[in-house]
């Protein structure tokens, strides 16, 4: 386990040899409230000093909040249950392709966290894994067979969630997200309640209709840049710029996709040949 900058933010290098997550000073935190002193504050200060707590609680926490981002080493099979939970300046955390398993609450309440690139080979997220953090855009992986209740919930900017057709979604998963407000469904428990398999197949097929082919491969897995031009060489360059039944267009997804390194100047680029007969 090692600590370093890495493009200006302070990075753990996780490599799970260290048991992060204290079950008893997580529990004199919870007794302390101290979260939210800290989630309904503009300012990042805390009067530790007023807190009822062990001067080994406190040294934790304000570890945790040191954290900006996480690299998750290759080797790491599971990141445990409640492991970076509350660390609230993490902004970004990258999963090495060996992690299969994400368990319970592992990334709760991380309220900065805008940024996350799952392992291609993950098959389990759990319960509440990455509620009440701040994610603008999802891309489940082909492989994740399960998202378990609340796993995205309260991440009031998400607008993006790419999940593939056999992946089975647990309960109120997107639960007040930007993205369930767009949704065709009345954005409340009750909807979410009535409606939930209507819900979740709304948003697994958002992108299948012929009109959105462009939109379902730069959303996808690892899009090409031949499947792209496949569409652009014979509908030209408008579906780029058209949106969605939700507001996306294609190049917000590939923005937005950290499976892929397909830029809007290569498409430009390799469609102008095409059209001068280059390619």
């Amino acid at each position: 386990m090692r600590a370093a900058y890495l493009d200006g933010l302070a990075t753990l290098f996780y490599d799970g040899s260290i048991e992060i997550y204290n079950v008893d000073l997580h529990a004199e935190l919870e007794g302390a409230k101290v979260w939210w002193k800290k989630l309904r504050s503009s300012s990042s200060d805390i009067e530790w000093d007023s807190l009822n707590l062990s001067d080994e609680c406190k040294e934790t926490v304000r570890g945790r909040q040191l954290l900006e981002q996480i690299v998750i080493l290759d080797g790491v099979t599971v990141i445990p249950e409640f492991t970076f939970s509350d660390c609230w300046n993490l902004k970004r955390v990258i999963f090495a392709n060996s992690v299969t398993r994400i368990e319970r609450f592992a990334f709760y309440r991380c309220c900065s966290l805008t940024y996350i690139k799952l392992s291609i080979n993950l098959e389990v997220i759990g319960e509440q894994v990455f509620d009440t953090c701040n994610l603008n855009s999802v891309f489940i992986p082909p492989r994740c067979r399960e998202i378990g209740d609340f796993a995205f919930r309260s991440n009031k900017n998400l607008a993006i969630f790419h999940v593939p057709q056999d992946t089975e979604i647990g309960r109120f998963v997107f639960y007040k997200t930007k993205l369930f407000a767009k949704s065709p469904f009345r954005n409340s428990v009750e909807s979410f309640i009535d409606h939930r398999e209507e819900i979740y197949n709304w948003v697994k097929n958002i992108n299948n209709d012929e009109e959105y082919s462009l939109h379902r491969i730069a959303s996808s897995y690892q899009p090409t840049l031949e499947e792209i031009i496949s569409i652009i060489v014979e509908k030209g360059l408008t579906p780029l710029r058209t949106e969605n039944s939700i507001g996306i267009t294609p190049f917000q997804y590939m923005l937005e996709n950290p499976y892929t390194d397909v830029t809007e100047k290569d498409i430009i680029q390799s469609y102008i040949r095409k059209l001068l007969g280059e390619d």
